[in-house]
């Protein structure tokens, strides 16, 4: 069966939860486990037109505690939310910062987190919210590294080492291909670069979700959870349905329309993939390790496909034991956190060119859900007056030929439901490195080390660390870069804007 067309309408939350799951993201911590300073910089609000000097503050964090001169600089390119989730978040980069003698820095994506350009006005209308651009946000990064290489004398020949992971790793590697002058090279974890109209299978990120469970959780795990979404419109018809669900999922509120729990359920356990790791984590939420194969362990056993309710009850245990891991949260929102400013800003993303076309063909455990261009262009025109350029980001990041990219990882690990999008071979990026993790989820290889570490994550990492310090010596042994005294006609520039800008 099709989804129904209603679906096209929730599009922006479906899109939004599973690649940015702001439902079930933590919150920035208070306090940290690293120790960095937090830091603003003025930064163009338009790069690519000489119309405005405007300038915005740009949140970044940085430590340089084990930095010494010229030694490396690990710069996280910051994507779709507060950069402290991240930085809390990305252990690798400070646990090699050590070895390496390398700063560590962490910007934040503009549009996110703090860094709104316009406060509280940056998603009013068009003429504000369209700077929220991939090319902009690069050019943000590439005017801090100039900024700090000119005006901070240990980092005159630093080389720059960029990370992301996710729509982070996206930026990383683009970070690269666009400011090769200022970027040694890029570690790309989970960066679906092909996730774009016409790049890839729209089915893919949902036929991994589901091996996924099946290799994590079980086979018969998968079936069952196949029966739900008839199950829930089966009960959904019954007198008091609606509540009868709403009762069985603990939802905080009253349920309006099944369609919105059955979206719910998905984005869940695209989510539970994503964070499939070995041990307790606190990204996405807080799960314990390995949760899908604690979401499976009450759908181990086989139903009657007639017991509509037996399936929904099972579904909903196994959904609540997770929801309220914590023992904190006595009831399901399924709206969560998506009125949020970085939920808003990655729906705008998806309207103007992150475009993530998702479609299932309901064989695996998920329903048949079509992804429809038109009716998801008209939706973002119904809602935010824009339309996205479905296109552009093949010839902006050069689409699948990437054959001239160097120095980029592009890691990925088997069972991450984005994988599906990523560079998986060598021969699609022969100046590059591809990593395969076949028991890893989403970016495990930039969490910190644990003892419940794979094998073969923690060999990625060491095959990463490698590649980083073969950069920095080919960095390092290039003629050295423009002379101070002419990059700071910059510094001179940015700090004139600084004191002239009277617009923040």
């Amino acid at each position: 069966m099709l989804i129904q067309t209603a679906f096209s309408s929730l599009l922006f939350a479906a899109l939004c939860a599973a690649f940015n799951p702001s439902r079930f993201m933590a919150k920035p911590p208070i306090f940290s486990q690293y120790d960095y300073e937090t830091r603003y910089f003025d930064v163009l609000l338009d790069h690519f037109t000489f119309v405005s000097d405007l300038t915005f503050k740009m949140k970044y964090l940085i430590s340089t505690k084990f930095h010494v001169p010229d030694g490396p600089i690990l710069f996280y390119t910051g994507n779709e939310g507060a950069i402290e989730t991240f930085a809390e978040n990305t252990g690798f980069m400070w646990e090699i910062a050590e070895e390496l003698k390398a700063a560590v820095l962490f910007a934040e994506h503009r549009f996110y987190g703090s860094s709104l350009p316009f406060v509280n006005d940056s998603f009013k209308d068009p003429q504000h919210f369209g700077y929220l651009t991939a090319e902009q946000a690069l050019a943000d990064y590439a005017s801090l590294v100039q900024y700090l290489k000119s005006s901070v004398k240990d980092f005159e020949n630093s080389p720059v080492i960029a990370f992301g992971g996710s729509y982070g790793g996206m930026l990383s590697a683009w970070f690269r291909y666009k400011y090769p002058n200022l970027i040694a090279g890029a570690i790309a974890a989970s960066a679906p670069i092909w996730l774009f109209p016409n790049m890839s299978n729209c089915a893919g990120f949902y036929d991994t979700t589901t091996r996924a469970f099946s290799t994590s959780g079980s086979t018969v795990c998968t079936k069952n959870v196949a029966l739900v979404w008839d199950s829930i419109r089966t009960v959904a018809k019954q007198h008091s349905g609606h509540e009868l669900l709403r009762l069985m999922f603990q939802l905080c509120d009253p349920l309006p329309d099944e369609q919105k729990l059955i979206d719910y359920l998905i984005d869940f356990l695209g989510t539970l993939a994503m964070v499939n790791y070995p041990y307790e984590a606190s990204f996405i939420g807080t799960f314990p390790g390995e949760p899908v194969k604690y979401f499976c362990k009450g759908l181990s056993d086989a139903v009657h496909r007639d017991v509509d309710v037996d399936v929904v009850q099972r579904v909903a245990t196994a959904v609540r034991s997770l929801t309220n891991y914590t023992k904190n949260q006595s009831c399901i929102s399924l709206e969560g956190d998506l009125p949020g400013l970085d939920a808003k800003a990655w729906t705008l993303q998806t309207c103007l060119e992150m475009t993530t076309p998702m479609c299932s063909n309901g064989e695996g455990m998920f329903p048949s859900l079509e992804w429809d261009p038109v009716v998801f262009s008209q939706s973002c025109f119904d809602k935010f007056a824009v339309r996205p350029r479905l296109n552009w980001s093949a010839v902006e990041f050069w689409g699948k030929n990437i054959k001239t990219a160097t120095n980029i990882v592009f890691s990925n690990g088997d069972l991450d439901p984005w994988s599906a999008f990523g560079v998986l071979t060598d021969d699609q990026a022969p100046g590059c490195n591809v990593i395969r993790i076949p028991s890893g989820a989403h970016h495990l290889d930039l969490r910190a080390k644990n003892e419940l570490d794979p094998a073969d994550v923690v060999d990625a990492r060491q095959r990463e660390l490698q590649h980083i310090k073969d950069w920095i010596d080919e960095w390092h042994a290039k003629p050295k870069n423009l002379p101070r005294n002419q990059m700071n006609v910059d510094v001179l520039y940015y700090s004139k804007l600084r004191n002239d800008a009277k617009f923040f």
